[in-house]
């Protein structure tokens, strides 16, 4: 059943290759057999690459040893935000101070043109909003 099942899939591509090579235009199908070769390139590399990081990573288990088939991890250390006091509660903030008139906070745009000289030249988008 298993070699019935090959030989049809294996009909079906070839059948299917040769429908879509007919109806490709030659710059079409330049670009699929580009595709095509460059998985092809890839996979030498690839394959390489995946026994080197196995060699690498049984080298490491045999340098550590027992220590870490046990179960042995780094320490998780865990760093508070800025504005909380430990416990999850943000930190208080006074109001009114430092940030001119109101609490209200004003912002320099790099490369705008100063206000107290020319007037906005721009008009305010944030007014309509």
């Amino acid at each position: 059943m298993k070699k019935f099942v090959m030989v049809i899939s294996a009909a079906f591509a070839v059948t299917l290759a040769i429908v879509i090579g007919t109806r490709l235009s030659p710059d079409a199908m330049a670009v699929v057999v580009g595709i095509v070769c460059g998985v092809l390139a890839s996979i030498p590399m690839t394959a390489i690459l995946v026994w080197t990081l196995r060699v690498r990573d049984r080298q490491l288990e045999a340098q550590l040893g027992p220590q870490r088939m046990m179960g042995q991890y780094p320490p998780v250390v865990v760093v508070n935000g800025q504005g909380s006091h430990g416990n999850g509660a943000p930190v208080p903030v006074a109001l009114g101070t430092g940030h001119g008139v109101n609490g209200s906070r004003s912002f320099k745009v790099v490369g705008q043109e100063t206000t107290e000289t020319n007037g906005d030249l721009l008009p305010p988008i944030w007014d309509d909003l």
